[in-house]
């Protein structure tokens, strides 16, 4: 008797598993998403402005930041829409957080205010010492974000309850020109005199 022998089985076998295999490829070229670009960050801002003092000290110094509409926007007036006070530092008074349920001291003394837009105008950029002690020395940095670009770092001390411009800029065409340290403005609005 003669034996007949067939690889249509082995034929079918491995058909079906070139299909099966060139399928699931398929899928997972579909699924293949691109490649972010590693440390490529693309927030909303324009402008940081940054104010730092001494890590240990307890005194409270507030940045205040005015535009071309002419709002200040301070620890009072947080945000006018396109300028933003984001960290309104106390001093020490605000340097303790529970974290994982263990009060921890994290001692930083910084604020700092973020602008999303660059109207065309005017900017003022003062620095208050808003509690009683002696005097301090304030680092002011203020920095493009897009594209990258320190536009001024410099050194204020700045004593007890006095209110000091750090610097006043323009801005043309979104742009910071003109930026001078010269200028004084008032920003603070004085407190009213009890009448007798």
């Amino acid at each position: 008797m003669r034996k007949y022998s067939s690889n249509l089985a082995f034929i079918d076998l491995l058909f079906n598993l070139l299909v099966g295999f060139t399928s699931l490829f398929v899928i997972a070229f579909l699924l293949i998403n691109p490649i972010a670009k590693q440390g490529v960050v693309d927030p909303p801002v324009l402008l940081m402005i940054e104010i730092e003092w001494d890590d240990r000290s307890r005194e409270d110094i507030d940045l205040y930041v005015r535009g071309p509409d002419r709002k200040t926007v301070d620890y009072g007036f947080k945000d006018n829409g396109y300028i933003t006070l984001k960290k309104d530092d106390l001093g020490l008074r605000n340097d303790k957080f529970v974290i994982n349920g263990v009060l921890t001291e994290v001692r930083r003394n910084y604020e700092v205010t973020t602008m999303s837009v660059l109207p065309d105008g005017d900017y003022v950029i003062n620095i208050h010492y808003f509690s009683k002690g002696d005097s301090e020395n304030v680092r002011i940095r203020v920095t493009g974000i897009q594209p990258f670009k320190v536009y001024y770092e410099g050194d204020l001390d700045v004593s007890t309850h006095q209110e000091i411009t750090a610097l006043v800029f323009k801005v043309v065409d979104g742009k910071l020109v003109d930026i001078r340290t010269d200028v004084r403005v008032r920003l603070r609005l004085p407190k009213p005199r009890p009448q007798l």
